[in-house]
């Protein structure tokens, strides 16, 4: 992983700038101490564009480790960490390295608000942005709300199937084993977990009886297979439904 994310050149290697190390010419006779070495050395928190040296920055390809993580969501974050010294030198410069980046992208200490991971590291207070260790488990997880997480949940949103679109009130399109039906629903009320308070309704569908407990439950008591015009509605609906979804 080291040779991925560290070993790669420098931004602004190919560009000029103050270092000289060429010998100098051999003069019989001249005093070399009065001459320059080199110029002035180059100062990385310099940039004097006008002359067009630039400073040289870090271009650490960072995409790796954090797809490693991502793949280990969900495994003892001793393990995980155990696996990345198998593999990196934390006595060496470039292990090292890569370490200092685990230990930005991974929240070891946190808590939660809301449901919601919060740091209690140097500056606490602030929502984890990446990854952090829960600290009840001590499983690798992944912030709720981290970069790319909203892009993650629209595509898991258009990957999954789509069975059921509301069209009115009492009116909405099931696909079952494959072929879309218009059924007629019908709202149910459930105030209690007791088995002796669940409410049981026949399933046109499941085509047998269903214990609903509490909550708010949808269920279908008539169906028809849809025709021509209602399978362009059904088309509608859900061209509709990517739309609001791209828009999250």
């Amino acid at each position: 992983m080291k040779k991925v994310v560290v070993e790669r050149p420098r931004w602004g290697s190919r560009q000029s700038n103050r270092k000289f190390s060429a010998r100098l010419k051999y003069v019989p006779g001249h005093d070399y101490e009065e001459q320059p070495k080199k110029i002035y050395g180059f100062e990385s928190h310099a940039v004097d564009r006008g002359n067009k040296y630039f400073q040289k920055e870090f271009t650490d390809v960072l995409g790796p480790l954090q797809r490693f993580l991502r793949k280990n969501v969900g495994r003892p974050w001793d393990k995980v960490y155990s696996e990345l010294c198998r593999g990196l030198d934390r006595r060496k410069v470039t292990g090292l390295h890569i370490f200092q980046h685990v230990d930005d992208f991974v929240e070891k200490n946190c808590w939660f608000v809301n449901g919601k991971p919060y740091s209690m590291g140097w500056g606490g207070g602030f929502p984890v942005r990446w990854f952090y260790v829960h600290p009840r488990t001590g499983l690798l997880c992944e912030a709720p709300d981290g970069p790319g997480a909203r892009k993650r949940k629209r595509a898991a949103a258009l990957g999954e199937e789509v069975t059921f679109l509301r069209a009115a009130d009492d009116s909405g399109y099931r696909k079952h084993q494959g072929i879309w039906y218009r059924v007629k629903l019908r709202r149910i009320h459930v105030r209690s977990w007791k088995a002796e308070a669940a409410v049981v309704i026949y399933d046109i569908f499941r085509k047998r009886d269903v214990a609903f407990y509490y909550g708010e439950h949808w269920i279908a008591t008539e169906k028809k297979q849809c025709n021509h015009d209602e399978l362009k509605d059904v088309q509608c609906l859900l061209t509709e439904r990517e739309k609001q979804i791209r828009k999250m």
